[in-house]
């Protein structure tokens, strides 16, 4: 394998790909991110044939990138099919490309008789269901009665015909036979969540309320019908839904969570004792011992090394990290501790501390400081902000890349960095520069820094960090969000309708609470908390700002 180094020093020179280095690579997801870039330089379209064909997986975007190379007719019908516009979509006669454009979303953007037109032309029994129905129910004379529908026929536009069509036409009572089919539906997780987390659908929340907590539905659809049960003031369903999220979650973090609300139900204080007993660092886990005086020792700064050990990987190279990922999953639990054995030196701190984190099962965890050198000039404040933010984004490894290309330390998204090219006087010459640990956290450096002139809690930090600034400033001056009514904030952290940033804004809240601790300026965080519903203390959106 061509080492990082010299594809760096080419791709500093050049900022090219060359299709050799795609040819010698492994189908990985480092892959995926090198044929990206090389179907944006100037190729033939036989180099984009022979790149194109090398991916591991293919999405539309992928596709549409590939047939503005190629000069295969079939690729070039497939994109322009994918990408056809409702007025376009239409008029079209050609049956396969409507099979590919069409569906419940924009046949809501059409007349009754363009979307009946094309029903026809697809002769489907299942497009002639769905199509029945949104006629129905797009009729302004009469009320659907949805007891002449199935309720799997109800779920498909709901799940397929995009929110405006369901918050005006779908927020219904439904027939008592549909709370006892759509559990049994694969969309009912998602339908719950949406309808949960958005007081729209407020006739629809009424009928989840009919939900019993013995239906077989998995730890998050009872959590969610446990919030739901909370916002309508039936604290004892609640509890039901809560307990059984409890016994079915998976996952330590999802067990505290499940257990946290059912204190907050009924302050009871032998669930918080028991939640402060648990391993697992999260803010419900954190929450409960500082309520009790119970410290957080479970964690590390460093590791002990192995003298002489000078196993090294180059952490930067998204190639090699992707053979060291596939090492440790292969490795059976009774060998980790080899491979703890293995990279245990200084330069291997990020790796060393992943895989011990595994070997202890997740019972030690690791908080480790790497790349200080290139954060000297920030506060301890803002360090322990990069580091919360960083742990979660990339634990450390330089080399990390995401499905959607996100890079490096700070998981710079492409779009952003092209963005942030001008606030640098050196020239970015590729995007595989960010995969450097120095360079990628100069970018995040002025990125946090312009959102830290509108965010000052790193909870709201992390939401805009992780889904952007514009949805984090909707979410937050949303009326009844973050105010100080009963259950706030958690109320609105657990019901943020982007499900990632939900998550993705506790685990870097409790990220921070710790390496706040460990660099010698301690928080608490039910202060933190606390201060979610005080808009002076964390943004500038939710109070006047200052004339001029």
């Amino acid at each position: 394998m061509k080492p990082l180094l010299l594809i760096l020093l080419s791709l500093s020179l050049y900022g090219e790909v060359t299709l050799e280095e795609i040819n010698s690579k492994p189908r990985s997801l480092a892959k995926n991110f090198m044929i990206w870039n090389y179907l944006h330089q100037d190729i033939t379209p036989e180099q984009a044939d022979a790149a194109f064909y090398q991916y591991r997986d293919v999405n539309t975007r992928l596709l549409k990138a590939y047939a503005k190379k190629s000069d295969r007719e079939e690729v070039k019908y497939t994109a322009e099919c994918l990408s056809l516009a409702t007025k376009e979509l239409v008029k079209s006669n050609d049956v396969s490309c409507v099979k590919m454009a069409f569906s419940p979303y924009k046949a809501s953007l059409m007349s009754e008789k363009e979307r009946n037109r094309l029903a026809r032309l697809l002769d489907s029994k299942h497009v002639y269901t769905w199509i029945e129905l949104m006629d129905d129910l797009l009729q302004t004379e009469h009320k659907t009665d949805l007891h002449n529908y199935k309720s799997s026929t109800f779920m498909t536009l709901f799940l397929s015909a995009g929110s405006k069509f369901r918050q005006e036409h779908l927020n219904r009572p439904l027939p008592k036979n549909y709370m006892k089919e759509l559990p049994k539906h694969w969309g009912f997780r998602r339908f719950v969540v949406i309808v949960v987390t958005d007081e729209r659908y407020s006739e629809l929340q009424k009928e989840l309320l009919k939900v019993d907590a013995y239906v077989k539905v998995n730890s998050e659809t009872h959590f969610y019908l446990a919030m739901n049960a909370i916002e309508h003031k039936q604290n004892k369903n609640a509890l039901k839904h809560l307990k059984k999220s409890y016994d079915l979650a998976y996952f330590r973090s999802h067990k505290d969570k499940a257990l946290f609300w059912q204190y907050l139900v009924t302050e009871d204080k032998k669930l918080l004792k028991q939640l402060s007993e648990s391993v697992d660092i999260n803010m419900y886990s954190l929450y409960a011992k500082e309520k009790l005086g119970v410290e957080v020792t479970n964690y590390y700064t460093d590791l002990p090394t192995k003298e002489h050990n000078t196993t090294t990987v180059d952490l930067s190279d998204p190639f090699a990290w992707n053979e060291v990922l596939t090492e440790i999953k292969e490795t059976p639990k009774s060998d980790l501790n080899k491979l703890v054995d293995k990279y245990a030196n200084k330069k291997m701190l990020p790796l060393h501390s992943f895989i011990y984190e595994k070997a202890s099962g997740y019972k030690e965890v690791g908080y480790i400081m790497p790349y200080d050198e290139y954060m000297t000039d920030l506060s301890n404040d803002d360090k322990a902000m990069y580091y919360a933010l960083m742990r979660q984004e990339s634990r450390f490894i330089p080399g990390a890349l995401s499905r959607s290309y996100a890079l490096g330390l700070m998981q710079m998204m492409p779009f952003l960095v092209k963005a942030l090219d001008k606030s640098f006087k050196a020239e970015r010459h590729s995007f595989v520069e960010m995969f450097q640990p120095e360079k990628n956290i100069a970018y995040a450096k002025k990125h946090i820094a312009w959102m830290q002139k509108s965010l000052y809690h790193p909870v709201f930090m992390a939401y805009a960090y992780n889904g952007g600034m514009g949805f984090t400033k909707r979410y937050i001056t949303k009326q009844n969000c973050f105010t100080d009514a009963k259950y706030q904030p958690f109320m609105s952290m657990e019901m943020m309708v982007n499900s990632e940033s939900r998550e993705y804004g506790k685990k870097v809240l409790a990220n921070y609470v710790i390496y706040k601790k460990i660099l010698g300026e301690k928080v608490s965080i039910i202060k933190l908390l606390n201060q979610l519903s005080q808009p002076a203390q964390c943004d500038r959106f939710r109070k006047p700002l200052a004339s001029k």
